[in-house]
C-alpha cells in the first residue's frame, strides 16, 4: 500500500503590502501547530521517504518542522507547481517523482490542496491551516487517477478536542 499524505501550511503573517505572498513566514502560533501536528503525524506513520513543497517560505517551514519529527529524515524536493499550479498539472508531476517510494507528504495551499484531495478521493474534504490528510491506494498511479480512499485526517484542533 502507498500513502499519499497533504499538509496544508500553518498559519502564516497576514497578508499585506509590505509583504510578497512568497515571503510569508509561519507565525508563532503556525510553526507551534505544525510542530504539533507533525509529532502526532510521525506516530501514525513511522517513515516518510519523501516530502515535496512548495517553494513558498511558509510551506517550506511547515516542511522542515515535520522533516524533524521523523526519525527516517525523509528528502525534501520544492516543486514550483505547488504553489500555484493546477491540479492536473500537479497531479501529472507527483505521478512522475513518486515512483520507488510508499510514503510521500506534499506541502502546499488552498483552495488548491482541497481541490486536489477531492479529485484522489472523491470525497469533499477541508484542510484547515497544518491539517493533513492521508491517502491509501495500491500504488501511486491509483491514487492519482482518483481511486485513493481516505485513511485519516488530523488538524490542531482535532488533536486537542
Amino acid at each position: 500500500m502507498k500513502n499519499l499524505i497533504l499538509v496544508r501550511h500553518a498559519k502564516a503573517e497576514k497578508r499585506s503590502a509590505e509583504i510578497d505572498d512568497f515571503e510569508r513566514k509561519l507565525t508563532k502560533v503556525g510553526r507551534n501547530d505544525s510542530k504539533e501536528v507533525a509529532e502526532y503525524v510521525a506516530k501514525l506513520l513511522n517513515k516518510v521517504e519523501l516530502m515535496i513543497t512548495s517553494p513558498a517560505l511558509r510551506a517550506k517551514e511547515t516542511a522542515e518542522i515535520f522533516e524533524k519529527s521523523f526519525k527516517s529524515k525523509p528528502e525534501i524536493l520544492e516543486e514550483e507547481l505547488l504553489y500555484e499550479g493546477e491540479v492536473e498539472e500537479i497531479i501529472e508531476k507527483i505521478s512522475n517523482i513518486t515512483k520507488g517510494y510508499n510514503n510521500v507528504m506534499i506541502f502546499g495551499h488552498n483552495p488548491t490542496f482541497d481541490e486536489l484531495a477531492k479529485k484522489l478521493t472523491g470525497d469533499d474534504l477541508h484542510l484547515r491551516k497544518a491539517g493533513v490528510i492521508c491517502i491509501v491506494g495500491e500504488s501511486f498511479d491509483d491514487i492519482l487517477s482518483g481511486k485513493g480512499k481516505l485513511k485519516w485526517m488530523v488538524d490542531p484542533k482535532s488533536i486537542n478536542s
